[in-house]
């Protein structure tokens, strides 16, 4: 698949028609796809190409969900497959994160997740997403750190209490028991400090996610990566290699039931992360639960066997084919019918145009395909790493949320809260003696009848005026004839009203004339 260039650097995914299949690192910042149905070989696609990224000396981060292709440290078997592949088996440095305290704790400062990935974590709908941004956008201004969950939990308390325009109780409410329910799920610690620093993303990084995945939620810590890097890193233009690659497993749980706010967030990203030297590749079982907005933006194509079960699973097969380039091969009867560890692949050429698919043969990984202890895997990860992201740090205690409020001496806060108090009773004492009078009755009564005469019209006029119009309209848009006989007849009575003292001199003649 390389264009004819001896010294372009490529990595090698597996073997088709007896040559090697490349793809050119160049076009690696133009994203890509690896789909396949359970068991079919794209998660030994992704330790593939994620090998050769490292042997090559970039810098490769692997969200592994299932932990089966976690064995980096490792090496693997001689295979048969490799004969075409480049490279023997050996074990490659890695370092081994987590979203607990199993490994490196990667975590994110909840302000750097940004509101919408932060809703999509939460499930909110559009108008609590609105009350997150605002939140956001709030503490920002402000100044106010939003580190850990805890922290949002104040500031949207806080919110509430200096009753901020544009917010509801009720969608603060619902947003802080969905907050609360995170933490009790113990998810809530993939945020606060220490954050991840970018600097220590070097070499080969592993998210191994096996202890998390009963929660699909902790599989959207790639997409918080993702925004941090598209936040932070510099602009690098188009590059000859990436900078990194990221290889994002299980793709589909961020995008299932994605809204509109979501999708063009990451659309946005992945358009310009590219000119900050950043590869993506989403991991999904179904090409189809990737919106077709994204997967417009992804050029590499690693299609695995698709189960299709449905009438409506082959006309996604069939429009999945026709994204293809013209080619020998039947994309969507090929896609059925593959067997595990084949995959039909295009990405582009020496000019940046899709290629034609071909039927590639993936190459067994150079290390193990085998789930490794958990010990074995911390003592190969970077020791430094695990001891710097250890634990999360204690947070500070919470600031007055207004710095430019002065602060008051003890003896004046304490004289204005007595006056306050004193306040509140003598508010209290005349709400007791006042009490309501008989003209907020009357008042009460008036407000109610007028109610009820405008809800009385509303019907008379529904049922005289409007749903009669609403019959008529109905009748006359079954034959479009009756339109044409409707208007000669409005026509006539016209004519008849205008000339009715014409009409009604004529008629009194001819009754006396009779």
């Amino acid at each position: 698949m390389a264009d004819g260039k001896s010294e372009e650097r490529s990595i090698t995914l597996g073997q088709a028609d007896g040559a090697a299949a490349k793809i050119p690192l160049r076009y690696l910042t133009r994203h890509g796809i690896i789909a396949g149905s359970t068991g079919s070989g794209k998660s030994r696609a992704m330790q593939v190409l994620s090998e050769q990224l490292a042997d090559l000396g970039l810098d490769v981060f692997v969200s592994d969900v299932k932990g089966d292709a976690s064995g980096f440290c490792v090496a693997g078997a001689e295979n048969e497959r490799n004969k075409l592949a480049g490279f023997a088996p050996h074990a490659i440095q890695t370092n081994y994160w987590s979203v607990g305290g199993r490994f490196a704790g990667m975590r994110f400062s909840v302000s750097e997740t940004g509101a919408v990935l932060f809703s999509r974590l939460l499930s909110l709908n559009p108008t609590q997403e609105s009350h997150l941004v605002i939140a956001f956008s709030y503490a920002r201004k402000n100044h106010i750190p939003l580190d850990t969950t805890s922290q949002l939990l104040d500031l949207l308390d806080e919110l509430i209490k200096t009753e901020q325009r544009g917010m509801s109780q009720s969608s603060i409410s619902v947003i802080q028991r969905k907050i609360m329910a995170l933490e009790e799920s113990g998810l809530a610690k993939m945020f606060g400090k220490p954050d991840i620093d970018i600097s220590d993303l070097k070499g080969l990084n592993v998210l191994n996610l096996s202890d998390a995945r009963k929660d699909a939620l902790a599989t959207m810590a790639p997409a918080f990566l993702l925004h941090k890097l598209f936040e932070e890193l510099p602009e690098v233009g188009d590059v000859d290699e990436p900078v990194l690659t990221i290889f994002f497993d299980e793709a589909h749980y961020l995008f299932k039931d994605a809204n509109r706010t979501l999708r063009d967030l990451m659309v946005t990203i992945l358009k310009q992360i590219r000119s900050k030297g950043v590869s993506v590749f989403f991991v999904s079982q179904d090409v189809g639960d990737i919106p077709d907005e994204i997967l417009s933006q992804l050029s590499t194509k690693i299609i695995f066997s698709q189960k299709v079960l449905t009438e409506k699973g082959n006309a996604r097969l069939r429009a999945l084919a026709r994204s293809f380039p013209n080619s020998e091969i039947e994309v969507s009867e090929t896609l059925k019918t593959l067997p595990p560890g084949t995959a039909l692949l295009s990405t582009l050429d020496g000019s940046g145009n899709q290629t034609a698919p071909l039927q590639v043969r993936v190459f067994a990984p150079a290390t193990t395909m085998a789930i490794v202890p958990d010990q074995e895997l911390r003592k190969a990860a970077d020791q430094r790493l695990i001891a710097k992201y250890a634990e999360r740090k204690a947070e500070q205690p919470k600031k007055s949320w207004r710095s430019d409020t002065p602060k008051k001496k003890a003896g004046e806060a304490v004289v204005e809260r007595a006056v306050e108090r004193a306040a509140e009773r003598s508010e209290r004492k005349n709400a007791k003696r006042t009490g309501p009078s008989v003209w907020d009755g009357v008042f009460v009564f008036l407000l109610k009848l007028l109610d009820f005469i405008i809800e009385a019209l509303i019907k008379v006029a529904t049922a005289l005026i409007i749903n009669p119009l609403r019959m008529l309209f109905k009748y006359l848009m079954k034959k479009p004839i009756r339109i044409l006989y409707f208007l000669l007849l409005l026509l006539l009575a016209y004519i008849i009203f205008v000339n009715w003292t014409l009409i009604s001199s004529y008629l009194a003649k001819l009754k006396i004339g009779g």
